[in-house]
């Protein structure tokens, strides 16, 4: 097929965030044979103004959109984060192309206004979403016109490259990437972790650390054992950041908060599941002596990763959803699709 894939690209992050979700779902249509057109919507509408403001420049990057359909002629259209995409160039697409599917991902715990507000604009129009928030939540938006699903967050071999199980002279112990901004629920649990951990425990972005993004994020991850998935919110229905996916893929020894729903995505022998901070660092230092079953869990989480949910098999997935296609295989989150 011939897929337009409107995203949030990043040119203007100068490949600081290569490892985004965009990107993957781009690689996985391609792996799966198909030819995929990428716009980024936000650097086209900074493009699109001599103010170089994306707000200020939507108007002619939805326009853009129009010409490339126009163009192009794809069998779906796939958004993602493209919260200035305007529901009248939807509803033009509609009228203009009947045949063309569009479909919508998104990979945010879905609790803010706002961004509600802009997904609800677009759901009538739209064959499928896909978000990686379950539940109630994921509810919202089914409409009698649609199917919504859950979506796992995506791996990729050539970006989660490491393999740390395999290592044995890290120089760091547990990582923690993520900042505390507004956030006195994880700062008051990273605070705990510090005092139990102390020099087993490094973070970056939150307190008097610096953010790091692109290779030198790998370059981190390249000198850690295990790694703490803790997302702002973890008591949302099967909702964790892509940072699962990153630790993981990438071979540590992964701790995470017994999300709801979760293990059905990762079992209790593929990630290390805590309580708080104090379970959690019990927990590191019993794994600490017992390296052969670190490196069991560890190994096992970065297979789930990479069998389960690569680009190839969670795109496939997308569009047998989008299309109106029997499933091919037993996904682990099949429960989560609602046609």
């Amino acid at each position: 097929m011939k897929i337009l894939h409107i995203a949030n690209f990043g040119f203007n992050k100068q490949g600081a965030h290569f490892y985004c979700t965009d990107r993957k779902i781009s690689a996985g249509l391609i792996e799966n044979g198909h030819f995929v057109y990428d716009y980024s919507f936000r650097d086209m509408a900074r493009m699109g103004t001599i103010f170089k403001t994306k707000k200020l420049g939507a108007g002619n990057a939805n326009k853009e959109i129009l010409k490339i359909v126009d163009n192009l002629q794809p069998d779906l259209i796939l958004i993602g984060h493209s919260d200035l995409l305007h529901y009248s160039t939807l509803i033009h697409i509609r009228k203009s192309h009947p045949r063309t599917k569009i479909a919508f991902w998104f990979v945010d715990w879905l609790c803010e206004p706002s961004k509600i507000k802009f997904i609800k604009s677009i759901a009538p129009y739209l064959d499928a979403i896909f978000c990686t928030t379950g539940g109630e939540l994921l509810m919202q938006f089914k409409l009698p016109s649609n199917k919504i699903s859950y979506m796992p967050n995506i791996s990729s071999k050539a970006v989660e490259s490491l393999s740390q199980f395999d290592k044995v002279d890290n120089k760091i112990g547990l990582v923690f990437f993520g900042t505390v901004y507004k956030d006195p629920e994880r700062e008051q649990f990273l605070k705990e972790l510090i005092k139990e951990l102390d020099e087993n425990f490094s973070y970056f972005g939150a307190f008097d650390t610096n953010t790091v993004y692109g290779h030198h994020y790998l370059d981190i991850l390249a000198s850690a054992r295990c790694g703490l998935n803790l997302s702002r919110r973890n008591d949302i229905e099967l909702y964790s950041s892509d940072r699962i996916i990153q630790l993981t893929g990438n071979g540590l020894l992964t701790f995470t908060p017994e999300i709801p729903g979760f293990q059905k995505l990762y079992q209790n022998d593929e990630v290390v599941y805590f309580k708080d901070a104090y379970d959690l660092a019990e927990k590191y230092y019993y794994f600490d002596e017992n390296y052969d079953e670190a490196f069991r869990v560890a190994k096992k989480g970065w297979e789930k990763t990479h069998q389960s949910y690569n680009a190839k098999r969670i795109t496939q997935f997308m569009l047998e959803v989008t299309f109106d296609q029997p499933l091919s295989e037993a996904y682990e989150w099949a429960h989560e699709v609602y046609a």
